[in-house]
């Protein structure tokens, strides 16, 4: 057991769920002015154990959380209202905002050698839609107006390297994914993948001049001009300077490399496309790179574009392990907080099992832990709450993930999943607990 890393942890959880920084979130939101028995602070650990739990169904569940975290007895009107206030969602919100910026650990890497190492993180971008009330139709119109009047959109960039949420924004689930793209500025060194709803070839460009790097998968009527064309067996000339649609039937059952250009309000912008057929579905899988084909070669390429599947699984557990549903109200603001408390649990226990992981030096599963985690999370804000000391109780909680979530098969990761690309797990001694 690595004690540094848990006073690290320990300073990390506090820091992020501290009674000063949540009551002066909801200070600065205008959520509370006077601190009362429902103090922002109490309120937010009670948010965050609910949704850590495994029947957080109602708004009265909630409150019995927080009589029970805290001690303090409640009635189901005063503690509506508090959740009813127009602040409330934005004070949620910056809660999030806040232990995002804390609640982080280095998990993977690049394997030495790794032609990965070039960038300083790998970044997933993509977005997860769920229905609300239908009353809240005019503030969030959902795209299946028919069968879902309203409906939300969590627009997500995960930072592979940290295993974990890095932005997220709430918002109509009509409004275009594009809209949420990371700005290009912001990815030098930085490695970009994001599937087909988020193609734009202005975006390649600026991502490019910007130092990043892109992975996109492009629609299947993609119809760029191919400037060259490689095949297994070297290059094929004849395909030069024509449509891609013009012999694209000619490259059934097998990959092609493609360099590729467009013309953008006037100006002409090339990248590399690269076709990966699927046997399966007998077509070609479209994606849009910048990858330098003599660092990633078309299958290294396909295995980088399917570490992506890593932002679905984040979205699984919000919704399986973090109560992340349709509520069962009207009103915006409780809609709002609902979802970042959800979140927010949600990172907690993502942190936690990494916390394992650099404690105990083993691999741990984010699913596992989100499993198991519930009553231990009431553990931990309780020791917050109660203002004692905290060590004890994280220490216990680490050395049980360690035991309980941890991931058995890393050599299976390594041929078809989550480190297939090139990544390992940071472990920093033997594997011992």
């Amino acid at each position: 057991m690595n004690t540094d890393q848990i006073s690290r942890v320990e300073a990390k959880f506090k820091g992020a769920l501290s009674e000063q920084a949540l009551n002066d979130i909801g200070r600065q939101t205008g959520f509370a002015e006077r601190m009362r028995d429902i103090t922002p602070h109490r309120l937010a650990l009670a948010m965050i154990a609910t949704f850590s739990s495994s029947n957080a169904e109602t708004l009265a569940d909630i409150q019995r959380k927080f009589t029970l975290l805290t001690g303090i007895p409640v009635s189901y009107k005063p503690f509506h209202n508090q959740l009813s206030k127009a602040e409330f969602g934005e004070f949620m919100r910056k809660v999030l905002c806040h232990a995002l910026g804390l609640l982080t650990q280095t998990v993977l890497r690049p394997m030495p050698g790794s032609a990965l190492r070039q960038f300083d993180d790998i970044l997933l971008q993509d977005g997860s839609s769920f229905g609300i009330k239908d009353v809240l139709a005019e503030l969030y119109p959902g795209r299946f107006s028919k069968h879902t009047p309203a409906a939300v959109e969590l627009h997500a960039t995960m930072s592979i390297f940290q295993d974990c949420i890095a932005r997220v924004t709430l918002a109509p689930d009509t409004q275009g994914e594009r809209d949420f793209l990371p700005e290009p500025g912001s990815l030098s060194r930085k490695l970009i993948l994001a599937d087909r709803g988020y193609e734009d070839r202005d975006y390649f460009a600026r991502v490019k001049l910007a130092g990043g790097g892109f992975v996109i998968r492009c629609k299947a009527n993609a119809n760029p001009l191919v400037k060259a064309c490689w095949l297994a067996d070297g290059k094929v000339r004849q395909f030069s300077g024509k449509k891609l649609k013009l012999f694209r039937a000619k490259l059934a059952g097998q990959d092609a490399d493609l360099e590729v250009e467009h013309t953008v309000d006037g100006q002409t912008v090339s990248y590399r496309m690269v076709l990966i057929w699927n046997p399966i579905h007998q077509s070609h899988m479209i994606l849009a790179t910048s990858l330098d084909p003599l660092d990633f070669p078309p299958f290294v390429v396909r295995s980088i574009y399917a570490v992506r599947w890593q932002v679905e699984l984040a979205f699984k557990e919000w919704k399986s392990y973090a109560n992340l549903r349709k509520f069962n109200t009207g009103k915006a603001p409780i809609v709002q907080g609902l979802i970042w408390a959800s979140l927010t649990a949600a990172l907690l226990k993502r942190f936690l099992a990494h916390s394992a992981q650099v404690v105990h030096n083993v691999a741990t599963s984010t699913r596992k832990a989100a499993m198991c985690l519930g009553d231990h999370v009431l553990l931990l804000l309780s020791s917050m709450v109660k203002k004692r000391d905290a060590t004890p109780d994280i220490s216990s909680v680490l050395t049980y993930l360690a035991k309980c979530a941890r991931r058995f098969d890393l050599a299976q990761e390594q041929e078809d999943g989550r480190l297939v690309a090139g990544l390992e797990v940071v472990i920093r001694g033997p594997q011992n607990v």
